[in-house]
């Protein structure tokens, strides 16, 4: 039987890379990249360990476009080998300024 979903929007699948900063735009770590976003939220792994309730700055940068800052928290935290895979809920802020584009 299949488990019902929770998240509030259809996720599209993704391998973009990020930049992650801590909330005072620091770097946190070098970089990791989504598996999968959403208007509301995104999965995304990283060598770097967070905590649930962590806030993130997240900055997606495409050749020859400007960059594209996001702000969110750690929902969920797994360990895979190495890496780190998390759920991100965007700050609300993020999520009305993405669909107004």
């Amino acid at each position: 039987m299949r488990e019902k979903e929770r998240r509030q929007r259809t996720r599209t699948i993704s391998n973009v890379p990020l930049d992650l900063y801590d909330p005072e735009g620091r770097m946190i770590v070098g970089e990791g990249h989504f598996v999968n976003l959403s208007t509301t939220g995104a999965q995304l792994e990283s060598p770097k360990p967070l905590r649930v309730d962590d806030h993130l700055r997240l900055r997606v940068q495409s050749v020859g476009e400007s960059p594209l800052d996001l702000s969110g928290r750690v929902i969920w935290a797994r360990k895979n080998d190495s890496r780190f895979t998390y759920g991100i809920q965007f700050d609300e802020e993020t999520s009305s300024a993405k669909s107004s584009r």
